[in-house]
């Protein structure tokens, strides 16, 4: 059939239906959009994931060091009362984890010639003997903070446990050592001799009717066996306190005179007076000395119960610096007589070892049982470890009978951190007189010290030291930084506030650093002049009366001095004086101790030398040894010319010669569990550079890939829109 106009041709439409089309849809198949889909997806993910990588490790880096430095801070202070009421702030030196144990180890110098130093003026010898080691414990009382949390004010007791496994071989705490009597010293200084205080026993007692020329001849007559006979009473030693007391002699003596013991036999060792035999223990925990409980006793019913302390509680103003000094000596006076009790039945029991319960009971109600009636007192002395001279172990004093103590809590000023405003009850304290030239004061000036030197009011030549130092536990932290802790510390000294010595020493940077227990600390000592004369140390003292002595006579009440232990970085006449032993028999010498350029050896060094290892990023004192020596001299008297203060039994002994009585180590640690959460802090330290760095160079790793797959997306957004067959 032919077409014509208008006619639509069939095969034509049943050839295009059955027929490919040249230009197909633009429809991708589905396994290109799945592609493209996961390409966007992946992008998506690095990119965001790197960039939240780069912010953790910036976060991780520069915050994490800001959160620990502020627990670091944290650490180191207390500025909340649920802080200082914690136990390892209360018994700092007890068995909690946080707690570091502290040790006193005591050295005596036993005088083991004591008799023929008395009889024939020998150069005395002494024989170092220990460590005899007590554990401190250290509880505070009545702790509280003041508003701004600036300072903590509390009071405090300690008390002393032997630790015999820590102590030397062969050694006990009732080992009986020789030495200096410092009850003896204290008294005889105060007076001026034996004469003078035996002249005022006699007019305070039997000769009180009697005119001053009586008292001389008494005493210059029966003199010697009066002393010999206060020596026994005061002598610890059982058979000596029976001979004196034998027929109630004290208040036969006290109520009639030297006629009394004339007769009696005081020949031996335990009544010179000068030096007593004592156990270890006694040494570092303190005994009862009755010589000194009666001065102070006998004032105290005499003169303070019968109107001073009426006095004393009601002056005002210039009024009661008139009589501080008589105050101070009723207060002294009144704390002796409140514990006599207790001072008492220690004597007794020493006196019971040898004579029984019975018999000792006697004794004690005809001697320090006179206390409340005629002032006869046992009076405890310090020891070298316990300050107190009492034993707090089974019972805590009475917090109304303690002192307080203020102290910078570096809560307002990190830089202030431990540092004293008030010691035991003092904020300031008059130290040293000047004496116009490098000398040894008199006992005259001594004794006037003790009645005109004050700080309220004080004379022109007089050095008050005000209350200041740390306890040498902390300095200002380091702190953190992204580098870890802090590898220098914050100051390059620090005072050390000694409170028997009333003034501070500074120790400075050894610009060494040492290694404990795999921990890196620097290390502080005192330097070899810490007790050199210098103008600038001459205020205190120092290097009075030669090189290597802090003088305390002012502070003390007679001639005595601290020093390194065997007189280390004192000048050699020191050394020659008197002949000093050490424990395993060497002699000690100027040749031993230094070496050919005048330096002190390193195994001296070592031993005597006073350090504190600090961790530079805490401030914490990791690990301390302070060493230090004591030494006393005998002063002239200053009634009998060319006498020495015992100038009524041993008169001709040799005045202002230093010397040595003991030395002791105080030390701690921290313990194990302490620096092993030191060390996994600084454990974590050490990754906050490595892991900034690491996640820093992975987040931009995860960013890049982001934006190269996001430009892989992108060109395949591009290819499916305008893409081709081919």
């Amino acid at each position: 059939m032919a077409l014509t106009p208008g006619m639509r041709n069939g095969n034509f439409e049943n050839f295009e239906k059955n027929s490919p089309t040249m230009f197909p849809k633009l429809e991708e198949p589905d396994y290109r959009k799945r592609s493209c889909c996961g390409t966007k997806a992946w992008a998506l993910t690095l990119m965001i994931g790197g960039c939240l990588t780069t912010i953790i490790g910036i976060l991780y880096g520069t915050t994490m060091p800001a959160y620990v430095n502020h627990a670091v801070d944290g650490q180191v202070v207390s500025c909340t009362a649920d802080e200082v009421s914690k136990e390892a702030y209360l018994d700092s030196y007890g068995d909690c984890d946080d707690c570091s144990p502290y040790y006193v180890s005591v050295y005596m110098l036993n005088a083991t010639n004591a008799e023929d130093y008395l009889a024939s003026n020998a150069k005395l010898q002494v024989q170092e003997m220990g460590p005899y080691v007590y554990r401190r414990r250290e509880f505070k009382l009545d702790v509280s903070l003041s508003d701004d949390s600036s300072t903590v004010t509390y009071k405090t007791y300690t008390y002393h446990t032997y630790m015999s496994d820590m102590s030397c071989d062969g050694c006990s705490d009732s080992d009986e050592i020789v030495s200096f009597d410092t009850g003896y010293f204290s008294v005889i200084a105060a007076t001026g001799g034996e004469f003078n205080l035996l002249a005022a026993v006699a007019m305070s007692s039997f000769a009180a009717t009697s005119n001053t020329t009586e008292v001389i001849t008494i005493v210059t007559e029966y003199g010697e066996q009066m002393m010999r006979w206060m020596n026994g009473l005061n002598s610890l030693d059982p058979l000596a306190m029976k001979t004196v007391t034998n027929n109630s002699a004290v208040l036969t003596f006290l109520g009639t005179g030297p006629e009394a013991i004339v007769d009696m036999d005081l020949s031996g060792f335990a009544y010179n007076g000068i030096f007593v035999k004592r156990t270890a223990s006694q040494w570092a925990l303190g005994y009862p000395s009755l010589l000194a409980g009666l001065i102070l006793g006998s004032n105290y019913v005499g003169t303070c119960e019968t109107g001073m302390n009426d006095e004393c509680a009601s002056c005002t103003g210039d009024a009661c610096l008139a009589i501080a000094a008589d105050c101070s000596q009723c207060t002294s006076g009144a704390a002796v007589v409140a514990v006599n009790n207790v001072t008492c039945a220690i004597v007794e029991a020493i006196y019971a070892a040898e004579y029984g319960d019975e018999e000792a009971a006697t004794f004690a109600a005809g001697t320090c049982g006179l206390c409340d009636s005629v002032g006869l007192c046992a009076m405890p002395l310090p020891g070298i470890a316990e300050s107190s001279g009492m034993d707090y172990s089974k019972a805590a004093p009475d917090a109304s009978s303690l002192s307080a103590y203020i102290k910078r809590t570096g809560c307002d000023d990190l830089s202030k951190i431990g540092e004293y405003e008030q010691y035991n009850g003092i904020t300031v304290a008059p130290v040293w007189v000047d004496l116009g030239e490098r000398r040894n004061p008199t006992l005259a000036e001594i004794i006037a010290f003790s009645s005109y030197a004050n700080c309220d009011s004080p004379a022109d030549n007089i050095t008050c030291f005000e209350v200041s130092g740390t306890d040498g536990t902390s300095l200002k932290p380091g702190g953190v930084t992204i580098n870890g802790m802090a590898k220098e510390t914050t100051s390059d000294s620090f005072n050390s506030y000694l409170g028997a010595a009333e003034l501070y020493i500074t120790i400075t940077s050894a610009d060494e650093e040492v290694d404990f227990n795999d921990v890196s600390l620097h290390r502080f000592s005192t330097p070899s002049d810490i007790f050199a004369y210098s103008e600038a140390k001459a205020y205190v003292g120092t290097g009075f009366p030669v090189d290597g002595l802090q003088p305390l006579s002012f502070v003390i009440g007679f001639l005595s001095y601290m020093s390194g232990p065997f007189f280390i970085y004192g000048d050699t006449s020191l050394i020659d004086a008197v002949e000093m032993t050490t424990t395993n028999g060497t002699v000690v010498t100027s040749d031993a101790m230094y070496d050919s350029n005048g330096d002190l050896t390193d195994t001296f060094l070592e031993a005597y030398g006073t350090f504190v290892d600090i961790e530079s990023g805490t401030g914490q004192t990791m690990r301390a040894r302070k060493r230090s020596q004591i030494s006393y001299a005998l002063a002239a008297s200053t009634s009998v010319a060319n006498a020495s203060m015992s100038d009524l039994v041993w008169p001709t002994l040799p005045t202002e010669v230093v010397l040595p009585t003991y030395w002791v180590q105080e030390a701690g640690e921290a313990k194990d569990s302490v620096l092993d959460t030191f060390k996994s802090t600084l454990t974590l330290l050490k990754t906050f550079l490595p892991v900034l760095i690491v996640l820093i160079i992975v987040g931009v790793i995860e960013i890049c890939g982001g934006v190269f797959l996001w430009r892989r997306y992108k060109q395949q957004m591009e290819q499916m829109r305008y893409g081709s067959v081919i």
